[in-house]
């Protein structure tokens, strides 16, 4: 550890310096977002980068809002080889595109009638293009924590892992949550896992030119090649107060890895879990120990911390994880293990009051499925299989191979499904290959367990990526969705972003009439609701603790009520059958940044 720490000094770092945040960008306007090569403090890494730096700036929106991103795509055309030239599944690694990582929005581009796309990954930007993004969030839309990044096949795990991403905050309503949770100071975490052995094996694969010989480079300095950056910094330090409570906001962008998080030191800190994938949990807050990440999850988390003797410093720190299978590079025992992030506690007033239990009201898209009679034909088998690098439903699915796969309008989908119902699949393989779904969010119905990592993941709890390495490899989850509003493409891929290059990706196609939504949800949350969240005091008490949630009532004869569709990007074009609320709502949540060294 000595001879890192002095090519730490070397190199130009300073372990422990102040946290710092990404600039923020609200919907209120256009936001650029210029791809370029940009370089790094850590041992002046050349890389790719948002609007000159890494993460990308944090956008701001609110439900009914449009986020409107104009992408400028200034990598080189030099390092943009094709699949043919490079013989691999890695290549166009300077073409590119936009994802917006957990949004409940339309997948449609153009092709589908829209003036500019949605959250379409099959959009292609060339080196020196530039393209507009149009992606309108219905005026239900849960508020939560999501990102940003490119989702470009062959090309994803070299952008997104390299450094192009970044935070999505949908903020929430007016009086939407009890003013315990409300007032509380946000902290905004976006936890990058860079190990860049595999990422210069895929960048030499890919003849990308950058990152072709980060790995040799930072060995030679003596520097960690497999490390978790805090927004873009190498163990940075984050002053807190204590007697009160802040907000984190955390993000896990990664190659391949997990991310498992303990406070220690001799600060005593508290964590309680809010919400996951930008959902809240109906059993809020829940006491937890540790703060589980896999690649692409996020998780909104309440956290205190106390000194014996003031002030007093703490670590959160990275246990030891098993690391996700990857395509090729270093040995299953390269996982980083260590400090993520410093903390360092001065004394504030008074004690951090106990939270009340918030049992938080839902948009009817997010009402609890697991009572439900889901009809025989709106179920099956959903397979993650790394050995074929593929994914499948009841046993059938083609891996997206270079060879395979020519373009998207001529792959066949998975299966069909029909908007406005209830399915449910029965997953195998997410205990190496985190499953990731676009445009609709599952629920956890059943699992081998009622709960797994001291109770992080629940039976119940929603997802839009979800990865259990510790079940085996033979073991099922069992999820339910809504096909809520959208029809399109629903994208389905393995999050270890190497193996969705590889193949490991497919879609569902959802038909119908645009803006249909499942008339039953009243019949299960009679409080649900389908146009702009209209302030009402939530069911909360005074607790120490996170009460249980209540039991889901019996899905009793499903009230029918009128189809508001969302306001999305299809009012553009495909307005046939749709109703579309076009009501905005505002929110505000206070980000300061209390930094120390």
């Amino acid at each position: 550890m000595g001879s890192l720490l002095i090519g730490a000094v070397l190199a130009g770092l300073t372990h422990g310096a102040e946290l710092t945040y990404p600039s923020e960008s609200s919907s209120s306007s256009m936001v650029t977002l210029t791809l370029d090569s940009v370089t790094i403090p850590y041992n002046n890494i050349v890389t790719r980068g948002y609007n000159g730096g890494v993460p990308g700036p944090t956008l701001r929106v609110s439900p009914g809002g449009t986020l409107s991103v104009s992408i400028v795509n200034n990598l080189l055309e030099s390092n943009n080889k094709d699949c043919d030239t490079t013989g691999e599944h890695f290549c166009y690694a300077a073409t590119s595109n936009f994802h917006t990582h957990g949004l409940h929005v339309s997948s449609k581009g153009t092709s589908d009638g829209l003036t500019y796309p949605s959250d379409d990954v099959t959009v292609e930007i060339a080196p020196g293009a530039t393209q507009q993004f149009s992606i309108v969030l219905p005026d239900y839309h849960m508020p939560g924590t999501h990102w940003y990044h490119p989702h470009m096949h062959h090309a994803t795990a070299i952008q997104a892992a390299g450094g192009l991403l970044g935070m999505i905050v949908v903020d929430d309503p007016s009086d939407y949550l009890p003013s315990d949770y409300s007032s509380m100071e946000e902290k905004i975490l976006i936890f990058s896992g860079h190990n860049w052995e595999t990422l210069q094996s895929i960048a030499g694969k890919a003849q990308s030119g950058l990152l072709e010989t980060v790995a040799d480079d930072l060995s030679t300095a003596g520097l960690e090649t497999n490390v978790v950056f805090v927004n873009g910094q190498f163990q940075p330090t984050m002053s807190l107060e204590s007697g009160k409570w802040y907000r984190f906001r955390n993000l896990f962008a990664a190659i391949e890895q997990n991310l498992i998080m303990t406070e220690s030191g001799d600060a005593t800190c508290t964590f309680k879990l809010l919400a996951k994938d930008g959902i809240y949990i109906d059993d809020m807050p829940r006491d937890i120990t540790q703060i589980y990440m896999f690649p692409g999850g996020r998780s909104d988390v309440a956290v205190t911390c106390t000194c014996t003797t003031y002030p007093c410093t703490g670590t959160i720190d990275s246990a030891a994880a098993r690391r996700l299978p990857p395509a090729d590079g270093p040995g299953e025992t390269d996982t980083y293990v260590g400090t993520v992030l410093n903390l360092a506690i001065s004394q504030g007033s008074g004690t951090a009051a106990n939270l009340p239990s918030a049992t938080m009201t839902k948009p009817c898209y997010l009402v609890d499925l697991q009572s439900v009679s889901v009809d025989s034909g709106k179920t099956g088998a959903l397979t993650l299989d790394g050995g074929s690098r593929s994914v499948k439903w009841n046993g059938v699915g083609e891996s997206m191979t270079h060879a395979n796969f020519h373009s998207w309008d001529a792959w066949t989908p998975l299966t069909t499904f029909e908007v406005g119902s209830v399915y449910e699949m029965t997953v195998t393989g997410v205990n190496g290959h985190p499953l990731h779904t676009h445009v609709n969010p599952f629920q956890i119905t059943q699992m081998p367990a009622s709960s797994y990592y001291e109770d992080f993941v629940k039976v119940g709890d929603w997802h839009d990526t979800l990865q259990l390495s510790d079940l085996g490899g033979s073991d099922s989850v069992t999820v339910r969705q809504q096909t809520d509003a959208f029809t399109g493409k629903e994208v389905i891929h393995c999050h270890i972003l190497e193996h969705e290059d590889e193949g490991m990706m497919n879609f569902i196609s959802i038909s119908g009439t645009e803006g249909t939504t499942w008339s039953g949800a009243e019949g299960i949350d009679s409080t649900c609701y389908r146009t702009s969240y209209v302030s009402a005091s939530p069911a909360s008490s005074p607790a120490a603790s996170p009460a249980a949630s209540p039991a889901a009532s019996p899905a009793a004869s499903p009230a029918a009520s009128p189809a508001a569709a969302p306001a999305d990007a299809t009012s553009q074009a495909d307005t046939g059958n749709v109703q579309t609320v076009s009501a905005s709502m505002m929110a505000l949540l206070l980000l300061t940044t209390l930094c120390r060294l």
